[in-house]
């Protein structure tokens, strides 16, 4: 059974999110593709979209590159959210460890900050 054009579409939109973010990290596929043990090809036709994963697969990827899973299928899924909570939510999930915890600290910041 072939692939129809709305999976190969779904996985490319799945890909482009992975290799966004992988970059944004700073990770090479040859790391990604360690850390799966699988092929660098393998995670090139991911990132191309010419590859369709697993779940477990999915899962491993957010792991190894500490994202949720709404990272993966940004664009995909429609939250309801207003723009700018999805913009901001979109923008956290590629951040690095470090810088996440400047937003968390910079949030923290503006709660105690309302509280007087």
């Amino acid at each position: 059974m072939g692939k129809s054009k709305g999976n190969n579409n779904i996985w490319k939109i799945i890909g482009n999110n992975i290799r966004t973010i992988r970059l944004s990290k700073g990770f090479t596929q040859e790391q990604i593709a360690e850390k799966l043990n699988r092929s660098i090809n393998f995670v090139s036709l991911i990132e191309l979209g010419k590859s369709g994963m697993s779940i477990e697969t999915i899962i491993a990827i957010c792991n190894i590159l500490d994202i949720n899973s709404e990272s993966v299928f940004k664009g995909l899924i429609d939250y309801n959210l207003k723009e700018m909570d999805r913009y901001i939510i979109e923008s956290i999930s590629t951040f690095n460890s470090r810088d996440k915890q400047i937003v968390t600290d910079l949030i923290q910041y503006i709660i105690e900050s309302k509280k007087c």
